[in-house]
């Protein structure tokens, strides 16, 4: 009968868990202005969350000075990530270039993490 609580609350918890992160996944699409994206994120109660402040040169691949920007690389395709946090979850986007300078970088792909229960604010 233990075994079978046990068992049943564990399965109980992890519904909770995905009812959870699926009420806190954004609706985001590829090739969607980041700023556009900021703004509806900030509005629905994420937070901005970088670890650390990116760096001046950064902003400047950047394009904008988004407080949520973590990093931009400086080769290559010249992604950029930007940290979000809601609850207990962590939302990671990151960006390519847009095709004109004077348009903010777009949406490339984006994944939500879990954070340990001692980071959670």
């Amino acid at each position: 009968m233990r075994c079978f609580l046990v068992l049943f609350g564990l399965a109980v918890t992890n519904l909770i868990s995905a009812a959870t992160a699926d009420t806190l996944s954004p609706n985001l699409s590829a090739g969607q202005s980041i700023l556009l994206v900021d703004q509806t994120l900030t509005a629905s109660g994420w937070q901005p969350a970088p670890e650390d402040q990116a760096k001046p040169f950064e902003y400047a691949l950047a394009g904008n000075s988004l407080s949520s920007l973590a990093s931009c690389s400086g080769t290559g395709v010249g992604f950029c990530r930007y940290d979000y946090r809601m609850n207990d979850q962590k939302l990671v986007v990151v960006t390519i270039p847009a095709s004109r300078q004077d348009r903010a970088g777009r949406v490339y792909r984006w994944w939500m993490e879990s954070l340990p229960i001692n980071q959670s604010r």
